[in-house]
């Protein structure tokens, strides 16, 4: 298990393999979306209890970004702001789950592109190019939260919304988990 969270390579690959997981139930997700049970999916994007959990794994991800902008005096605070915050989150943003799913996407994008790079990532330009789309998914969720309500409207509503949407996650996670096994398998 040491071994497994020490080398970066493997948890690269593992986690292209547990984010085809992922994308694979979004894709399923948006599929299933339909007028009859739109009332309940578009209050997702202000769900607290989803949202205070996930944005707490983006703030504690965001501690190894800010060791490099702190002194290291200051490196011992970190870990107990992460606490307010997402307190803070909780108390006094609308659209909770929607932020946090955004800056997951934004982080996730950067680390698989980054990954890709440093880990010579077959296709790695295509995979680029869905990263790229996902970084920028996330940027109007965390930025215009309120976006993700429509967004699950368009896609319950319109065929052609729900079927790219669905057709992208597949192409993402099915990309994903062929790359995490190639990764796995030249290793």
């Amino acid at each position: 298990m040491t071994y497994f969270l020490s080398n970066p390579y493997t948890v690269y690959s593992f986690s292209l393999l547990l984010f085809s997981l992922f994308a694979g139930y979004i894709a399923f997700w948006v599929f299933r979306l339909n007028g009859k049970n739109i009332s309940e999916n578009e209050k997702l994007p202000r769900n607290l209890n989803i949202g205070v959990v996930l944005a707490f794994i983006d703030l504690l991800w965001c501690i190894p970004h800010s060791k490099p902008l702190l002194p290291v005096h200051l490196h011992v605070y970190l870990f107990p702001l992460v606490i307010v915050c997402t307190f803070l989150s909780r108390a006094f943003l609308d659209y909770l789950f929607s932020r946090a799913l955004g800056g997951f996407f934004i982080l996730l994008a950067y680390y698989f592109l980054h990954g890709s790079f440093t880990f010579h990532t077959p296709a790695a330009s295509l995979f680029a190019v869905f990263s790229f789309a996902m970084g920028i998914t996330g940027l109007f969720f965390a930025g215009k939260p309120y976006l993700m309500r429509d967004f699950i409207r368009k896609a319950a509503t319109e065929k052609k919304w729900k079927h790219s949407i669905s057709i992208f996650f597949i192409a993402f996670s099915l990309l994903s988990l062929i790359l995490g096994i190639l990764q796995l398998l030249r290793k």
